[in-house]
């Protein structure tokens, strides 16, 4: 550790403890600085962090994720090889190397699942289990099975809402209003919505 590092350390330490509060967690975002990246991850996140982003000083502080936004066919196909092309995949290819686990938050493949021939997609899948052994795996988090609502009046928004969070039923009051359009959504989006609770 250099001299920078442990001024870096020390005062961290310091403001943490004056502060009285921990540290956020240090996420690496594998991509450039992008404020709806950011958010988009963020939403991921069960906590809030600081993040930094690829080719931008860590200032000594060892990330706790390494999470990788998008993974193109292209890229997805070369890592499964264990080859990169550009900057950013031959970092993420050294990083797998290293033994660093690092998660994304969409496999690009996955938006042709309607079109693409099945032989095809499956090739894609095995190239998914293959990174998963290389540590490179989709964003997982635990999600809700239910949301409760507490409003009088449950509406499209709050469904979507609820199936934003993952959730598969929304939970709801027996005196509770549910719109048509809330019931739509509801259908459109796989959520069940229970009344009475």
């Amino acid at each position: 550790m250099d001299v920078n590092e442990l001024v870096s350390t020390i005062a961290r330490e310091v403001l943490k403890q004056l502060n009285g509060r921990p540290e956020k967690p240090c996420v690496m975002i594998l991509g450039a600085r992008d404020a709806k990246v950011a958010a988009k991850v963020q939403a991921h996140l069960d906590e809030e962090a600081d993040f930094v982003y690829f080719m931008e000083p860590t200032n000594g502080r060892t990330p706790s994720r390494y999470i990788l936004p998008h993974l193109c066919c292209a890229s997805m196909a070369d890592l499964a090889l264990g080859r990169a092309s550009g900057s950013l995949m031959t970092e993420v290819l050294r990083l797998l190397l290293s033994g660093v686990k690092i998660e994304t938050l969409e496999f690009g493949y996955k938006a042709y699942a309607e079109t693409a021939p099945d032989s095809l997609y499956k090739l894609y899948e095995s190239y998914e289990k293959t990174l998963a052994g290389y540590g490179l795996k989709e964003f997982s988090r635990k999600r809700p099975d239910a949301v409760r609502f507490r409003e009088s009046l449950v509406t499209e928004k709050d469904v979507a809402g609820a199936a934003e969070k993952g959730a598969t039923t929304l939970m709801v009051s027996a005196a509770a209003v549910v719109t048509p359009l809330a019931v739509e959504a509801a259908k459109n989006m796989n959520i069940n919505i229970v009344k009475g609770f």
